[in-house]
C-alpha cells in the first residue's frame, strides 16, 4: 500500500477527478496571477475564506476537509494535482499520528 493510499484510508478521503464534496486547485485572475482555492462550490466562491494568495498549507487543507465531514464520513476531494497540495512528508506525519507505533513501523518497512 502506498503512502497516498494509506493516507486516504486513515483520513477518510477519496480523491476524485471531478464533482467532489470539496475542490482544491488554482485559477488565474484576469491579470494573469495564480490564486489557490479550497471550496465546495466554485460557482459561489467566498473570497474571504476560500481563496488564497499563497498556496494553503497542509493543515489549512485538512481543516477545510474536516469542516465538511459529518460524523466521520468519507469526503470526496477533487484535487487536480495531489502532489502539489498533499506533500508526502505531511501525509506520513498524518499517518504516524493516526496509527500506533508498531503499525507505523510495519507500514514504513513495507512501503
Amino acid at each position: 500500500m502506498t503512502t497516498l493510499q494509506k493516507f486516504q484510508e486513515l483520513a477518510k478521503i477519496n480523491f476524485v477527478e471531478h464533482n467532489g464534496d470539496i475542490e482544491i486547485g488554482t485559477m488565474q485572475t484576469a491579470d494573469g496571477y495564480d490564486v489557490y482555492y479550497i471550496a465546495s462550490d466554485l460557482r459561489n466562491l467566498n473570497f474571504e475564506n476560500e481563496v488564497f494568495y499563497y498556496q494553503p498549507d497542509f493543515d489549512s487543507i485538512m481543516n477545510a476537509i474536516d469542516d465538511l465531514r459529518f460524523a466521520g464520513e468519507e469526503v470526496s476531494v477533487a484535487c487536480y494535482d495531489v502532489d502539489e497540495f498533499f506533500d508526502g512528508y505531511y501525509m506520513l506525519d498524518y499517518i504516524s499520528d493516526n496509527m500506533d507505533e508498531e503499525e507505523f513501523e510495519e507500514f514504513t518497512e513495507n512501503a
